[in-house]
């Protein structure tokens, strides 16, 4: 991901786009406050803004203040803390990730598809393209995960982009727990 464009955003969070163990997986939580009750609409998405756009979406749920603050805690476990950004950033993340990852042919699909416009209403209209640069050195870049199909996606992006368009790293299905993996073209 590239925030040269956006130096009012690439300072929020020094360096995180650099860190290897990401591997171009962004969470975002939104919280908006509900016309119709005293709690907060809460809803999530993981990204992969190297590739594949929406990797997963949790659909809006109401929470109390002292329950959103728990829940914050376990949705970046994963992640060595979080950072409180924008909704305008937050917006151009989600949308501009989804976008991205739709010029190449990945869409989300049945209750994944569901759940993206469910969350996504809580972010409003997408904005226009921003500032924002998806990919990995101007190129997507698939790593994928334990639900990814790696035959299927390499076969869109060489569809999209042909063999030179991208580069990938696919770990072994028959041994992931050795951390073998196939290098794709280097970068």
């Amino acid at each position: 991901m590239d925030l040269e464009s956006a130096p009012q955003w690439a300072g929020l969070d020094p360096g995180a786009c650099d860190t290897e163990e990401v591997r171009g997986l962004i969470a975002v939580l939104v919280a908006a406050d509900s016309t119709r009750s005293t709690k907060t609409q809460v809803a999530g998405f993981l990204l992969d803004v190297w590739c594949l756009g929406l990797k997963n979406a949790l659909a809006p749920e109401p929470m109390s203040e002292s329950r959103l603050a728990g829940h914050r805690g376990l949705y970046f476990r994963a992640c060595e803390g979080h950072v409180q950004v924008p909704a305008n950033l937050a917006r151009a993340l989600v949308f501009g990730a989804a976008a991205y990852a739709r010029g190449f042919g990945f869409e989300p699909e049945g209750e994944l598809a569901e759940e993206f416009t469910e969350a996504a209403a809580l972010l409003g209209e997408p904005a226009d393209p921003g500032p924002i640069g998806f990919g990995r050195d101007g190129k997507p870049f698939f790593v994928n995960g334990p639900y990814d199909d790696p035959e299927a996606v390499l076969r869109t992006l060489r569809r999209a982009v042909g063999d030179d368009g991208f580069h990938f790293e696919v770990a072994f299905p028959e041994q992931p727990s050795r951390g073998r993996r196939l290098f794709g073209p280097r970068w």
